[in-house]
């Protein structure tokens, strides 16, 4: 019993000097306390000018279910590099937006969005609300005809905005092959779409039909080039150049099959597929057969994929742009297709020939065009972190040392139990 009782003496006594050393060494060398301050998306403006007079040793937190605009980006980047622990947590969704000039006489602008699968995309202008699409694979692309001022597009809950750009000017398009119904029709859709036409066509070997004065084949005349037939071989070199200056070339039908085009083109020309169509059937694009792009370059990219084969492939060679069409009797559709058939074609056309055009910009454009919100916090701020861990509240020291009496009392009373003082 009396070895328990000096055990507990000497514990109380050690336990007593332990706090008095405690509590003095923190009075000379305090420890700091780190303070750490939480803002929400909704309120994270609001907080960053309040955040910019805090001493550096408070640590920041956002917590974001959207990436925010780039001055907040820009503004917590700058409270890093002043000094101030900052972070960020959640999961915004990853999306970038860009706007483009459409390469077409009546203008417009291309708004492309990339986002994840089953994204809900909303676009708008200042004048409100255009379209909206659903991403079912890599993103929406939307064709704006006419747009008020900025754009605004939300994938989900993450906004981005870009400008206008710029108009372009495209120039003429020099449509080359053998005089025949599918030449006619294809010249005749891009005039009346408001394209500058102009056309070569040949009505026996060495002679063509074609405008007295004819421009040179060149970037400063042309915006593109459409090859109905291997005709188009007559040119020789000129369409290489042409294409490497940036001038797009189409290649129609079998038109690859020419010498002097074969390098330029996607693939090589497959056998042209035959479809049994009876007199009365409507006629579509393709309907009546193509000739499919039998290898595909590995530097190519296959666009439309068909039973029989790819119909229509693209590559890039040097600045231009090449589209090879498999199909070469698309007048068929014009003239024996549905209701709406012949404004299907004019339209058809000009996409096509707005895809590789040419067309450089009117002016310079220094408003930003482009947007990816999530990749700038992340390239700013780094990968998203849990929040700090907030310190623990400091003991009082009045309770630590009404706890250091107790073990004195607790020390003296079982002494004087004992008999000692």
């Amino acid at each position: 019993m009396r070895s328990l009782r000096r055990r507990l003496e000497v514990g109380c006594r050690v336990g007593a000097f332990a706090l008095l050393g405690w509590l003095l060494g923190t009075s000379i060398f305090p420890s700091p306390q780190r303070v750490v301050e939480r803002a929400s998306a909704t309120d994270l403006t609001s907080r960053l000018q309040s955040w910019t007079r805090m001493p550096t040793s408070v640590a920041l937190h956002a917590a974001l279910e959207a990436a925010p605009s780039p001055t907040a980006t820009a503004w917590l980047a700058a409270l890093r590099h002043a000094g101030h622990p900052v972070s960020w947590s959640g999961s915004p969704t990853p999306a970038v937006v860009v706007a483009e000039p459409i390469v077409d006489p009546s203008g417009g602008v291309r708004v492309s969005v990339a986002a994840p699968a089953n994204s809900r995309v909303m676009l708008a202008d200042a004048a409100g609300a255009i379209d909206s699409a659903g991403v079912t694979c890599l993103g929406a692309s939307f064709a704006v005809p006419l747009s008020v001022d900025s754009l605004f597009v939300r994938a989900n809950q993450q906004p981005m905005s870009v400008a206008q750009p710029f108009a372009v000017a495209p120039r003429a398009v020099l449509v080359v092959g053998d005089a025949g119904w599918e030449g006619k029709f294809v010249a005749g859709a891009l005039e009346e779409r408001g394209w500058k036409v102009v056309t070569r066509f040949s009505v026996a070997p060495g002679v063509d039909v074609r405008a007295a004065v004819q421009p040179q084949i060149d970037t400063a005349h042309f915006s593109a080039i459409v090859a109905i037939d291997s005709s188009v071989g007559a040119l020789g070199t000129a369409v290489r150049r042409f294409v490497e200056q940036g001038g797009g070339l189409i290649l129609a039908g079998a038109s690859a099959k020419a010498v002097t085009v074969s390098p330029l083109a996607a693939g090589s020309v497959g056998t042209r597929v035959r479809r049994n169509v009876a007199a009365m059937d409507t006629i579509g694009l393709g309907t009546t057969g193509y000739f499919p792009v039998a290898t595909v370059r590995d530097d190519a990219v296959a666009i439309e994929r068909r039973a029989a084969g790819v119909a229509i492939a693209a590559r890039r060679v040097a600045a231009g742009r090449v589209l090879q069409i498999g199909y070469d009797d698309s007048w068929r559709w014009r003239m024996a297709g549905g209701p709406g058939s012949e404004a299907a074609h004019r339209d058809w056309w000009s996409r096509v020939v707005s895809s590789v055009a040419y067309a450089p910009n009117i002016g310079v454009n220094q408003a930003k065009t482009f947007d990816a919100p999530v990749a700038a916090l992340f390239g700013r701020l780094g990968p998203p972190r849990p929040a700090p861990l907030a310190p623990h509240p400091a003991l009082d020291p009045r309770f630590l040392l009404a706890i250091m009496f107790a073990l004195l009392l607790i020390e003296w009373t079982s002494r004087r139990l004992r008999g000692l003082r």
